[in-house]
């Protein structure tokens, strides 16, 4: 067996190269955001909107329906951020739900969800534990099922995605602890075994890991050394989580989404079947940069769910304030009717009893910002 090759020491024009080369070059299809650059409004590509089917609106619809009542009633959002970590229920309710199998096709035993759809149950979910957001988003998104759909072999669509879509958890493992945006760096090796070509043997250690800590099935890009029969460069591969050899060494702590399931991955003469290469020995960059680009439509969506969720927090919150201060106007107006009930003015409030006014701006230092808080403030009309 060959020996693993050395960290590669290439320089920002190599590094460039590597990152162009493994770029889109055939476009298929237009792009709007390109046509504005190029000064042409291409209106006929956004208008009319698409409509799905009746058939996949009404399978998302009823999805949904059923996402929204096991958030409701089956997820603990505070107790997964005060336990940093999503309950073993939870993710079996999930798993009975098909929650894992939102873009994967019927075919394959998934709910076979349209973009639209998928994204709207990562809003709904996402409102409701982030945690939960990013694990679904991650397996599915940039996970094994993503990139098996694109350039998947017919053999491993059929002996993976029906595990991923009810039971099989994924992970997309890319990042190294010296290697984040720079992958011509990119340091773990897969070198072909020397008896027969028909294994891959894993070396090297990956970082944030999203879903690798609980992951039964991982892609793993690696480098493959150039030798003879083997064109090399970086390479995807599925890799069983529980084989000999990979080992979690670190869950990873965070401020917030503390139920995420990230951590540190160690492969140390992890044997690969060749059968689990996805694509040709040099195209796992590829592979990950298109991935990566259908992940990414994951992220706004679960901001927009966020950002709807924060919306009601606050509108909520303003109009129990605002019938706060409405009886409080009211009860202070009947006072001033009553002459009996008016009290001489108090020198010693720190606000103004005076008619308020909006603040007016100034420009302050911090020398001459007052600090004592029996200073009068300005006051915000309520």
């Amino acid at each position: 067996m060959t020996a693993p090759t050395p960290k590669p020491s290439v320089s920002e024009r190599e590094a460039r190269q590597v990152a162009e080369a493994a770029r889109e070059q055939d476009w298929r299809k237009p792009s709007f955001a390109k046509e504005l650059f190029l000064g042409r409004f291409r209106l006929d590509l956004i208008h009319p909107h698409p409509m799905p089917p009746p058939e996949d609106a009404l399978r998302g619809e009823e999805f949904l329906a059923k996402l929204r009542a096991f958030c409701e009633t089956k997820i603990d959002s505070a107790r997964i951020e005060r336990e940093a970590r999503i309950p073993d229920e939870t993710i079996k309710g999930l798993k009975e739900l098909g929650a894992l199998g939102m873009k994967i096709d019927t075919k394959y035993g998934g709910l076979g969800l349209t973009q639209v759809y998928y994204n709207k149950a990562l809003a709904l979910v996402g409102s409701a534990s982030p945690a939960i957001g990013a694990l679904l988003s991650a397996h599915q998104s940039i996970g094994v099922p993503q990139p098996l759909k694109i350039f998947g072999t017919q053999e491993q669509k059929d002996a993976f995605l029906p595990r991923c879509a009810t039971t099989d958890i994924t992970a997309f493992l890319l990042t190294e602890p010296d290697v984040g945006s720079d992958p011509a760096r990119l340091a773990t090796t897969a070198v072909p075994d020397g008896d027969g070509g028909d294994h891959y043997v894993l070396d090297g250690v990956k970082l944030w890991t999203t879903n690798g800590v609980v992951a039964d099935l991982l892609v793993v890009m690696a480098r493959v050394p150039k030798s003879e029969g083997h064109k090399g460069g970086i390479t995807a591969f599925v890799v069983e989580a529980d084989s000999e050899g990979v080992t979690v060494e670190n869950r990873n702590a965070f401020m917030g989404l503390r139920g995420l399931e990230n951590g540190v991955t160690r492969f140390h003469q992890v044997r690969v079947p060749a059968a689990n290469r996805i694509g040709p020995e040099g195209a796992g960059l590829k592979i990950a940069l298109t991935t990566l680009n259908t992940g990414r439509l994951s992220l706004p969506a679960m901001c927009v769910g966020a950002g709807k969720w924060c919306l009601k927090i606050a509108r909520e919150w303003s109009g129990a304030v605002s019938s706060g201060v409405s009886r409080s106007r009211t009860t202070r107006r009947s006072a001033r009717r009553s002459p009996s009930s008016r009290r001489p003015r108090s020198r010693s409030k720190p606000y103004s009893t005076s008619p308020r006014r909006w603040p007016t701006r100034t420009a302050t230092t911090s020398a001459s910002r007052p600090h004592s808080p029996s200073c009068t403030a300005p006051r915000w009309p309520g």
